[in-house]
Parts: C-alpha cells; sequence; structure tokens
C-alpha cells in the first residue's frame, strides 16, 4: 500500500516534523511504500521513504499554506497509481487522514474577528478545510486533550475525530549510576522551552524562589530560550539559577534535574514531559498541557494552570521531598502500528 505523508519541513527537526519523520521510517519498515510531499527535506530521498520537495515560499504563512497545497494537489492529481492513504500533518485539502498537531486557531478567542482580517479569515477556513473537508475520514489529534479542544470549538462531535496517537520519545535512556543521586545532593528543577512565555517560565520562576525558602539551595536549571530574551524576569539577587540557551543534546539536561515543571497554558501535547518521564524523571504541569494525559501516580502529578501559587509550590515540594521511580516507554513502533491500522480500515 502506498501512504503519501505530507509536510511541510521533513527531517529530524523535533515537534511535528519529528513526528513525521520518525513515523515515515517505521512505516516503511511495516512494509508501505512511503512517499513525503514537503517544501523542503533535511535527509535524502531513498528507496524505503521517497521525498518530493516542491520549495518553499515565501511569507505571509498563510499564503505560503495555500501555495505549498497546491503542489501538493498538482502532485497528487498526477500521480494516480494504485491504493493509497493521503495523510497530511498540513493544513491540506485533498487527505483522506489528518494528525493535528497544534491548539486549534484562535482557540477560546472571539471569533468574530475572523471577518474582519483577511488574516484570520483564511486561516479559520484553512483549518475548516483540513479538519471536515469532503474528503477527511479521520482526524487524528495528537492527545485525546486537543480532540476535545476541536470539538468545543467547532461544537461538533464528529466520528472520524479519532482517539489520540501519542509521539513517542527516542532518546538515550540515563545510565543507572547517572541517575543514582546522592542524598546529600542539592536538588535542581527545570524548565525547557523555546515559547518561555506560553509554557509557563515566569510561574516556574515564581514556584523556585517559593520553594527556595525551604530549601535555600535549590537549584533551577533553563534550557531552550536564550538570556537575553529572559534577563527582565530574574531579580539581581537570584542564584543557583543557570541558563543553557539551546541545547543540541537532551538527555544529559534531564539527568542533571530532579523534576521538570511545565506549567503550560495550553498545549497540544508537550513533548518535554513524555522525554522527562522517558528519562526518568518526574513532571509537575498543566492540566490543559494534551502530555498530561500520560502521567500516572507513579510520574508526577497535573494541576490547573489557574492553580494558586501556594498548590504549586505545595505539589513540587512533595515531589522532592519523596522522590518517585518513574518509568515510561513509548516506540515509534507502535506509532507506526497505530496508524497501520487506521489505514487499513480506510482503505475497506
Amino acid at each position: 500500500m502506498q501512504v503519501v505523508q505530507i509536510v511541510k519541513k521533513y527531517g529530524p527537526f523535533g515537534g511535528m516534523e519529528e513526528y513525521v519523520y520518525q513515523l515515515a521510517k517505521e512505516l516503511s519498515k511495516l512494509g508501505f511504500q512511503v512517499i513525503v510531499l514537503c517544501e523542503k527535506s533535511s535527509v535524502p530521498s531513498s528507496a524505503d521513504v521517497r521525498i518530493h520537495a516542491f520549495g518553499t515560499h515565501r511569507k505571509p504563512h498563510w499564503i505560503s499554506h495555500y501555495r505549498f497545497s497546491n503542489k501538493v494537489n498538482h502532485w497528487l492529481s498526477a500521480n494516480l497509481n494504485g491504493p493509497r492513504v493521503v495523510h497530511s500533518h498540513e493544513r491540506q485539502c485533498l487527505h483522506n487522514i489528518t494528525t493535528f498537531h497544534t491548539t486549534p486557531y484562535k482557540l477560546g478567542k472571539s471569533r468574530i474577528t475572523k471577518w474582519l482580517s483577511p488574516r484570520n479569515f483564511f486561516y479559520e477556513k484553512l483549518e475548516r478545510r483540513e479538519l471536515f473537508g469532503t474528503q477527511v475520514r479521520a482526524v487524528v489529534p495528537v492527545s485525546n486533550l486537543l480532540g476535545t479542544f476541536i470539538k468545543d470549538k467547532y461544537s461538533v462531535s464528529d466520528s472520524i475525530i479519532c482517539p489520540a496517537i501519542h509521539p513517542a520519545v527516542k532518546l538515550s535512556k540515563p545510565d543507572a549510576s547517572v541517575k543514582l543521586k546522592n542524598q546529600n545532593e542539592i536538588n535542581t528543577i527545570g524548565f525547557i522551552g523555546r515559547e518561555w512565555e506560553r509554557k509557563g517560565l515566569p510561574k516556574v520562576i515564581s514556584i523556585w524562589r517559593a520553594l527556595r525558602k525551604k530549601i535555600p539551595n535549590l537549584k533551577l536549571r533553563i534550557a531552550g530560550v536564550e538570556l537575553v530574551s529572559i534577563s527582565h524576569l530574574f531579580k539581581e539577587n537570584d542564584s543557583d539559577l543557570e541558563i543553557l540557551g539551546f541545547i543540541e543534546k537532551k538527555e544529559p539536561f534531564y539527568e542533571s534535574i530532579d523534576l521538570l515543571i511545565h506549567p503550560a497554558k495550553f498545549e497540544a501535547f508537550g513533548m518535554v514531559v513524555s522525554e522527562a518521564l522517558f528519562m526518568q524523571v518526574p513532571v509537575l504541569c498543566s492540566s490543559e498541557c494534551g502530555a498530561s494525559e500520560i502521567l500516572e501516580t507513579s510520574h508526577g502529578i497535573s494541576l490547573p494552570e489557574k492553580c494558586g501559587l501556594a498548590q504549586w509550590v505545595a505539589e513540587a515540594n512533595r515531589i522532592l521531598e519523596a522522590p518517585i521511580n518513574v518509568a515510561y516507554e513509548r516506540n515509534w513502533e507502535s506509532v507506526a502500528a497505530e496508524y497501520s491500522g487506521i489505514y487499513a480500515k480506510l482503505l475497506n
């Protein structure tokens, strides 16, 4: 069976692009003929995964979506050869299945503005076309929370919205000796994320400062964001603070912290949560984060983002005082197997 994957950037970039890259590789191992349609790719085409790169389009993004979509449509129309499933991860219109990776456009905001702005109007149109086009038979959110967001925004209970298929984690497991903790070692809490404001860094800093009244030497280690972007958040007397900036390898970061805090306002999934769990680090995150649904009592806890600071501090302190043994596994082979089941149903 031929499976066409559609994504603007193809390769191991992290995020949505990583999801498509790893999925395509595993689908080929299952015997699928995988074709990737993209604007650009960081990896070469191969016999297992054939890549067609159409070239990038200039901004604005909403216009580039239409231009990319038109090139995809032309290729699909010109290459009709046998049964296939068209699987999109972008704002397309000729797909059978789409994986939805982001929170719906303008979620929680007045949609009247879409009539006042051509940009808003076309983004809404692109999103609705992706989700509810006449040819769409399956919508797969990356979390069940995201599926709920879609249903709430569009006031639908459409059967095409499938159970979530969570992303997998592809990191190197921590060495047992690295995770053995000296009882006299100073605790460290961590935060990682480029979109630091939406992901809740100001709240993490407030939690850290409050915890230091009880744990004076508690460290805060921040990755994924440069100091110049967040220096205004700190005080002159803030010590035991380390800002790593962008990091290529995540394993050393996770191995160096005792608790990941991720109080995101809205997060379709939140890969840092599953990565931390895979690296045996407990997590305190917001329940508005899609990955909160993979948390078990042995992993940590989620709280509503709007909970008071005192409750966040209390839960963080509880986890630090009684470290828990975390075990979480999720591989890309399982992700591909779940999709292959959906593909089979679509061709029946």
